[in-house]
């Protein structure tokens, strides 16, 4: 397989106004344990994957168009915003960073200022 370079998935969902610049893909389970009368760890349990995704770059707008709580699209997987950021410097451009999980077997709810009130 020859290398890849530059960004290579597709991004949509409703972050214009934005140049992607860097991606981080990542994944991360849940865990249990059992322990013994001692303490120490005696078994480990993995199960409930997620796959997650940190996007970055620089903001072609005055506003991020993405808030916590809606869905992004990346490589043709929906996941679920966690958290966004905006950054501004008088000495460089403004940037943006959102972090973005996947469970493997969840639904995702997007967040509702109805829902959340009650």
């Amino acid at each position: 397989m020859a290398r890849q370079f530059g960004i290579i998935s597709n991004t949509s969902g409703g972050i214009a106004g934005c140049v992607l610049n860097a991606v981080r893909q990542s994944t991360s389970a849940q865990t249990a344990e059992a322990r013994g009368e001692d303490g120490k760890i005696t078994d480990k349990w993995f199960y409930s994957r997620e796959e997650n995704v940190s996007l970055s770059g620089v903001m072609d707008s005055s506003a991020l168009s993405v808030k916590a709580g809606d869905t992004i699209t990346y490589g043709g997987k929906s996941y679920g915003v966690v958290s966004t950021s905006m950054d501004e410097s008088s000495t460089g451009a403004a940037t943006f960073a959102i972090e973005g999980t996947a469970p493997d077997s969840a639904s995702i709810h997007t967040y509702s200022s109805s829902s959340a009130s009650s």
